[in-house]
């Protein structure tokens, strides 16, 4: 009757060793993904002549490099805005089908704007729904102005965002007009890495806006036609390959370096894993084309990686 006793005993002593080795080797090698990933990234950040900040949300690993650093958010903001609008006009019980009035002493014809083609030198009428697009896919910065002016300020969009976000380290205090006046408040509209892959995953994964505007916005991150360089220029298109993502470029300083080129996007794989990642570079002495394709070669080794893991 002993020796079964003592054999049972063994066998659950073996079992427990057996399983603590398991989950030590499961923790380990998390943290190998972690490291490897990071070594990576900084082989290809580290002589950059800027500052890099960068973030990776997966549904089981969150990395980040430089994300002390609050980056100049340049057009990314307009994520921000278009929620905080979406937020707004439920508030308001309205449907951003509503339609303004839009006197063309209203608009700059000397700043980005693609939406002044389409509508010309005379009056117009114009949805919220469509100002939205315009400021997404397009960045459009009269769109941006307008809804600024009629729906939510830069500090209403400021406090509507920071009630809902998850990660609330960013600012947004000016206007695409102010800082075209004055270039040295696009430090003033401000975020770690962190804090907009956060935003972005919210967008896909929470219905933390609670409005119908949501989908909307997330068809238009989808078909953004700026910065087709950075974050998804080297990854390969698939059908069943979702991407969004929203843009940001900066001035040159004073000292001639290029205040923001950024870029923050939400990737789902075929294989239905998904992660976000932002790419913040600024104050950087090179190119706006070498910048995109130091935010390409990043995309590019997440998603390698990414790929040789195991779903």
């Amino acid at each position: 009757m002993k020796t079964p006793g003592l054999k049972h005993l063994y066998w659950l002593l073996f079992l427990g060793i057996l399983s603590t080795l398991f989950h030590s080797s499961c923790n380990v090698s998390k943290t190998e993904r972690n490291l490897s990933l990071k070594e990576r990234l900084h082989s290809i950040i580290d002589t950059v002549p800027g500052t890099v900040g960068i973030a990776f949300i997966s549904d089981t690993d969150t990395v980040t490099i430089n994300n002390s650093v609050h980056y100049p958010m340049m057009s990314v903001f307009k994520l921000h805005q278009a929620l905080a609008v979406a937020n707004e006009m439920n508030k308001r019980h309205s449907s951003i089908d509503s339609v303004i009035h839009i006197r063309t002493d209203e608009l700059d014809s000397e700043t980005w704007s693609p939406m002044l083609k389409t509508y010309g030198d005379l009056d117009f009428d114009i949805s919220i729904r469509d100002l939205i697009r315009y400021a997404l896919t397009v960045s459009d910065n009269n769109a941006s102005n307008l809804l600024f002016k009629y729906i939510a300020s830069p500090s209403a969009t400021d406090s509507i965002i920071r009630s809902i976000a998850d990660d609330t380290a960013f600012r947004i205090a000016c206007s695409e007009n102010e800082m075209k006046e004055n270039h040295t408040l696009a430090y003033l509209n401000n975020t770690t890495p962190l804090s907009a892959a956060s935003l972005i995953r919210q967008v896909y994964e929470s219905s933390f806006t609670a409005t119908p505007a949501l989908d909307t916005i997330r068809k238009d991150l989808a078909t953004v036609t700026t910065g087709l360089d950075r974050l998804g220029a080297i990854i390969p298109q698939h059908p069943e390959l979702f991407f969004a993502h929203k843009t940001g470029s900066g001035y040159r300083n004073d000292a001639g370096k290029l205040v923001a080129h950024n870029d923050v996007g939400y990737f789902r794989l075929p294989d239905g894993r998904t992660y976000a990642l932002a790419i913040f570079i600024c104050d950087f002495s090179g190119t706006e084309a070498e910048a995109s394709e130091i935010i390409a070669r990043i995309s590019q080794e997440v998603y390698i990686l990414l790929m040789n893991q195991p779903s």
